[in-house]
């Protein structure tokens, strides 16, 4: 068994490392004037022309077996989703090839240093979701830098509504002028607007790319606006007013909460830091946590208490404003 599970490692290392070198001659390869020339050649030849759709393809692996298989599953949705919201580069067969990849590794590993079964698939699973924190990661990342740039590109769309222009020109000015994410997803909206897609659609189209409350709060004004009528520049000067205030709110609690914050780091590290000053003194009074059964046993129970302990504290610490 343990010989088919090695082969098996091997076969998926193999696979992702070829899809990894891939991705990097993708990402190395310059985008200059001759590629661009190239498309607009392959674009404007007759029989390509016929072939051009106007709906925009998801393609989730370079793999066509794969990406027909990721389409068709609806297990991974919310990967998807995540996959999405993160705005990540990376095709998101290689997340998922990863997955069960660095589980397998996480077990083998765990295995081979004679762990008992249950910290073994615990550590598996650990092992396993890696991929999907990082790109739980890239998506809170994007969301911060997102609520950051809100409050501007708000006061923008204002600016361009008293200056006598349209709705949709102030979602072009934000495009044009604002930096990503918040550049790209407005632009994005406008595209969709000017390609006949009704504008609360566009507006809620991006509040399903984008996880921000704010935005929500931005396009429901506008959406009673247009049902109700009013001044949409004072209100989405207010809005802009209400998020910088938030934001300020934020700040200020954050800093009261900056003790409490420090003394759960320190609860947290002193165990480690105890524990490996201890093991590096004593190697063999220490060994007994990894050796002895029961050792083994209350190392697990204590790594999980910790974990549940460490999660308390930052349900304390967290205050949501």
């Amino acid at each position: 068994m343990l010989t088919v599970l090695i082969a098996l490692g091997i076969f998926v290392t193999i696979l992702l490392f070829l899809q990894g070198c891939a991705a990097v001659h993708r990402a190395m390869v310059p985008r200059g004037m001759d590629r661009a020339i190239e498309r607009i050649q392959k674009w404007s030849a007759p029989e390509a022309a016929a072939q051009l759709d106007i709906v925009r393809k998801e393609s989730l692996s370079d793999i066509p077996w794969l990406n027909a298989l990721l389409l068709q599953a609806r297990r991974i949705q919310p990967l998807r989703t995540l996959h999405r919201q993160a705005d990540c580069r990376t095709p998101l067969g290689l997340f998922v090839l990863a997955m069960p990849l660095l589980g397998l590794a996480g077990l083998m590993t765990a295995l081979s240093l004679h762990v008992p079964l249950a910290p073994a698939v615990l550590l598996a699973a650990s092992a396993g979701s890696l991929p999907a924190c990082y790109l739980y990661w890239l998506k809170r990342q994007r969301m911060a830098m997102f609520e950051r740039q809100l409050p501007e590109a708000l006061e923008l769309v204002s600016r361009a509504l008293r200056a006598g222009h349209a709705f949709s020109v102030g979602l072009k000015l934000v495009g044009e002028e604002a930096a990503d994410p918040i550049g790209m997803e407005f632009r994005r909206v406008f595209e969709e607007v000017a390609m006949g897609v009704a504008l609360p659609q566009a507006l809620q189209n991006m509040t399903n790319r984008i996880d921000c409350v704010d935005l929500r709060f931005f396009v429901t004004s506008v959406l009673v606006q247009r049902e109700t009528g009013g001044n949409l520049a004072e209100i989405i000067d207010s809005l802009a007013g209400l998020i910088r205030e938030r934001f300020e709110l934020q700040l200020r609690v954050r800093a009261l909460s900056a003790e409490g914050r420090m003394s759960a780091i320190v609860l947290f590290g002193l165990p480690l830091f105890v524990g490996g000053l201890l093991f590096k003194m004593n190697p063999e009074y220490m060994g007994l946590l990894f050796t002895d059964p029961w050792g083994q046993n209350l190392a697990t129970v204590g790594s999980l208490l910790m974990v549940i302990g460490a999660a308390v504290m930052k349900r304390m610490v967290a205050i949501k404003v």
